[in-house]
C-alpha cells in the first residue's frame, strides 16, 4: 500500500495529462484499487439529441479505472473494456465515475467503473482491463517554486 502522498501526486499527475486535461477531468479521489473522477460539461459536449455524447462518459470511465489501476505504483494501458450506456445523459452538468478493483493481477487489472450525473442517476456502467506497465509515475513535473525539491 502506498502512502497519502503518492496518491495526491498521482491525482495531479493525471489531473494534467493530455486528453484527460484538455475535457475538464479532475480527479476527486484516490486511494490503493480506487478513484473517482469528473467532468463538468460544456455546451460542445452535447450531442444532436441534446445529450451529453457517449465518448465523453466512456473517456471518464476510462481514465477514472486507469487513474485506479495506477494506484498500484505503476503506469497502465487499457487493454480491453465492456461498457454499457444505461440512460441518456440529459439535462446533466456534471459527470462522476467511481472505479473499482475485481482483480488486481500482475499482467491483468480489472476494475468495474460507473458513471453517474450530478444526482447520482447512474447513466453508464462497465468492466475496464488494464495491463501495468514496467514504468512508475513520473512525479518529477509537478514540482513548482512553492514546492521545492
Amino acid at each position: 500500500m502506498k502512502d497519502q502522498k503518492f496518491y495526491e501526486q498521482l491525482k495531479q499527475l493525471r489531473d494534467s495529462e493530455g486528453f484527460g486535461s484538455m475535457v475538464g477531468l479532475r480527479h476527486t479521489k484516490v486511494a490503493e484499487g480506487t478513484a473517482e473522477a469528473e467532468i463538468p460539461i460544456r455546451p460542445e459536449y452535447i450531442n444532436l439529441q441534446g445529450t451529453v455524447h457517449g465518448g465523453v462518459l466512456l473517456t471518464l470511465a476510462d481514465v477514472t479505472g486507469g487513474t485506479a489501476a495506477c494506484s498500484y505504483g505503476h503506469i497502465v494501458a487499457t487493454v480491453d473494456n465492456s461498457y454499457h450506456f444505461l440512460r441518456a445523459g440529459k439535462d446533466v452538468t456534471l459527470l462522476k465515475a467511481k472505479a473499482n478493483v475485481i482483480k488486481a493481477g500482475r499482467k491483468i487489472m480489472v476494475f468495474d467503473v460507473s458513471v453517474c450525473n450530478q444526482d447520482g442517476t447512474l447513466l453508464g456502467e462497465g468492466l475496464f482491463s488494464y495491463m501495468p506497465l514496467d514504468i512508475e509515475p513520473d512525479f518529477s513535473k509537478l514540482h513548482s517554486e512553492r514546492d521545492p525539491e
